[in-house]
Parts: C-alpha cells; structure tokens; sequence
C-alpha cells in the first residue's frame, strides 16, 4: 500500500488544492492520499474562513481519503514549526510513502540544495551571512547573498551533500525566497531531513500566484476570501463543486474574520496588560511593550495589527502573536529552540473525516501508528500523557471559542465539539 500526504489549510479549498491530489496520485501512484489540516484557526494568525469540518469535507469530497488535524500549536505557528508540526505528525503515522508539496519554483534538486544549506550553514554561508549583516543589510537580504555564496563554494560538498554545480544568480534566489510556497517547501525539506524521516517529498509546481487577489482559473484561497466577504456571487464559478456546494450555503456573514474576535482579544489584553505578554507563544518583551504601548488605540483585531506592524515585525507576525493571547497558548520551556535541537511533540493524531472506501487505509495507519489514531473525544484522554492531553484540549477550547463566536454571529445554536463524530463519505 503506497500512502502519500499532504500539510493543509484548505482556508477555503479551491481548483488548485483538487490539481494538488490528482497531481500527487497520479506523480506517486499512490493508493491512498491524506491531509494533515489546520483546525479553525490558520496560520496567517487568523480564524478559518469556514469550520474545519466544512473545509475537511470538501477535500474528501475533492480526492482525499481522509483528513487529520494538525494541532493548533503548530497551525498557527510561524513556517518553520507549521512544517515542523505536520512531518512530525506524518512521521509518527509511521507508514506515509511520500509529502506531496506545491512551489512555485518546481524545482526539487534546487531546494534540497538550499534546505541542506540553511541546516548545515556551512562556513561560506556563515561567513557571507555575518559579513551581509555587518554592512547593515536586512536578515533577508542577506541570506539571499549567503545562500548563492555557499552554491557557488566548491568546498561544500566536502562535508555535505550539497551539490555545487548550480548557475543560480541572486535575483532567482531573491524570487524564490519571495514566495511563500517556496519557504514552506524550504521547511518540509528542513523537516524531513531533522526528523530523520524515510518519507520522499514530491513537489508539484504551483497553479496561480498566492497573492492574487482577482479571481482566475486558479483563483488563490486569498482571492475567494475576499470575494466572499465582499459577498461577490461570481466567485461560486471558479470553485470546485465540493466547494461551491458547501459555501454558497452559508449564511451571507456567515464567512469568519478576525475582526469577528475583537472585543473577546481586547477584554484578553486589558485584563493582562499588568502583567505583560512574555509568556505567550512568539512574544517577546519587544512585542509585548508594544502592545501595552499601543492598547489605548486598539480600535480591532486588525487594525491593531497595522498599528502594531513595524519594518521588522510584519503584520502576519502580530496577527499570530495576537491570536495566541487570545487562544491562551504559552511558550513551552524549549520552544525557542531550533527543529533540530529539540524533538517536537505530536502525540496524537485527530480524525476528521474519510472516505468508506479507505477504509483499508484506517486500519492499516491503525496498524503502524506510533500514536493514538483519535475519532472519538470523548474518550481519548485515556489513550493520551499529560502533554498530549493538553495539548487536545487547547484544539478543543479553540474550536469551542470559534463555534460559539459563529453562532452568536449568525444566530444560530452553537455546536458541542465534544460531540462530533469523524465525516464518512
């Protein structure tokens, strides 16, 4: 049985994420395909457009076998440890074939390159990096400089894997270190190689630009964002039909924002602004003076954040900080460590829904499994430590919070996470 899987937001799944599975099945030839999925808050720092049940169905609907959740510490973390979280999670499964990834480079050979580079910092990287930095270049710029001084040193290969026979200038390193699929193709490479893990990556060059905001053939999940809050019906043409189904039957303010968690992430912030923000997931004590600083201006969630926003803090860096106050994550004790000095813990692995024809592939991830396979809440805890244990509940306070927000946005009843049992299609 050949497995492949996929690290998903599907914020809201759309006609590239379904090229995705049948590009992967047919590259692969895999039998099975998975995703590991965000819950109902995403990486951007902000809720899911549509609960994740909704977005897990219209996936399984589009090609997926079956969805699991990536727990909401990594979900809503920075590119490394979103990465970090879903290896992690697909290594434990213990019987994953192949990640299948989107980029816009396509090029495989090329990032393995640079993630071996960004691992191992050779001396030339290093030496490139300090001496970029010194003549007052941005981080980023800078690394762009060391990344192609590392390629070009012959020496590299001494003590590495890293191939030395790239003609790749800065302005094509520059692009690809300007587009987010590259970084997080960067980072389940890193991933894969720190884990130790036997999965093959497979990268399939991305349909469409991610910062598009009109709607095209392969419209980017930001585009359909902002037409449905801007309740533009043409946007229902360029969804698959698993998608186009279940959105056009949300009520029209039905689609959640991070406005929508204003006055609860003010009420968080006024009632601990003694006490200061350290504590909180991604915050320092610049941040955190920041916030205090700035909290007689807080108007909402959003403008804070360009409030907040500066040249070295972007506004996806605020919105994540944000929501992790207001979601109660703390920075475990080693979480400011590297990938590769700390081992990341995935305890468990949530079910969100599958398919009744893979079922083949349930019983055999049963199986091979290192963690619990969880579908039923309720019961779970017996099968979980204390940090796994924790760690669910914070998923499920989360989604609590998300449910009880919508309901009282759209006037209707809120649901019982504790009472929802897996999608079978």
């Amino acid at each position: 049985m050949k497995i492949a899987a996929m690290i998903t937001e599907y914020n809201p799944f759309h006609k590239g994420h379904a090229y995705h599975i049948e590009k992967t099945k047919e590259i692969t030839g895999a039998d099975y395909c998975i995703a590991v999925m965000s819950g109902d808050f995403v990486q951007r720092g902000t809720p899911a457009v549509v609960n994740k049940y909704k977005r897990a169905e219209m996936a399984l609907l589009s090609g997926a076998d079956a969805v699991f959740e990536l727990p909401l510490p990594y979900a809503v973390s920075s590119a490394e440890y979103f990465a970090g979280g879903g290896v992690t999670l697909l290594h434990n499964l213990n019987c994953i074939d192949y990640l299948s990834f989107g980029s816009e480079c396509g090029d495989l050979t090329l990032l393995n390159a640079l993630a071996d580079i960004l691992i191992l910092e050779p001396d030339s990287y290093k030496e490139a990096l300090a001496n970029c930095l010194k003549d007052g270049l941005s981080y980023p710029v800078a690394r762009i400089s060391a990344l192609q001084a590392a390629l070009a040193d012959s020496d590299v290969s001494v003590d590495s894997d890293i191939p030395t026979d790239f003609e790749v200038s800065t302005n094509e390193i520059n692009d690809l270190l300007n587009q987010p699929n590259n970084i997080l193709a960067l980072e389940y490479l890193k991933a894969l190689k720190q884990t130790g893990s036997m999965i093959s990556p497979v990268t399939i060059k991305r349909c469409g630009s991610y910062h598009d905001t009109d709607l095209t053939a392969y419209s980017s999940a930001t585009a359909i964002r902002k037409a449905l809050f801007e309740n533009n019906q043409e946007v229902f043409s360029y969804l698959p039909d698993a998608a186009k189904d279940i959105l056009s039957n949300e009520p029209k303010h039905g689609f959640m924002d991070a406005n929508d968690f204003s006055l609860l992430l003010y009420y968080k912030l006024l009632s601990e602004k003694d006490r200061g923000f350290e504590a909180y997931l991604d915050c320092n004590r610049e941040i955190s003076d920041k916030i205090c600083k700035n909290l007689s201006g807080y108007r909402d969630f959003t403008s804070f954040c360009e409030l907040l926003k500066s040249k070295n803090l972007t506004f996806a860096r605020i919105s994540r900080v944000l929501l992790h106050i207001l979601l109660n994550l703390k920075t475990p004790d080693d979480f400011t460590k590297s990938i590769s000095e700390r081992s990341l813990s995935v305890p468990y692995a949530r079910l969100f829904g599958f398919r009744k024809q893979s079922a083949p592939l349930l019983n055999h991830l049963k199986k091979q499994s290192r963690i619990p396979l969880i579908s039923n809440l309720p019961g779970s805890f017996n099968l979980l430590e204390d940090d796994g244990a924790k760690m669910l509940r914070q998923n499920i306070d989360a989604s609590c919070l998300y449910e009880a927000v919508y309901a009282s946005k759209c006037g209707t009843e809120a649901l019982n996470e504790y009472l929802r049992s897996p999608i079978i299609l």
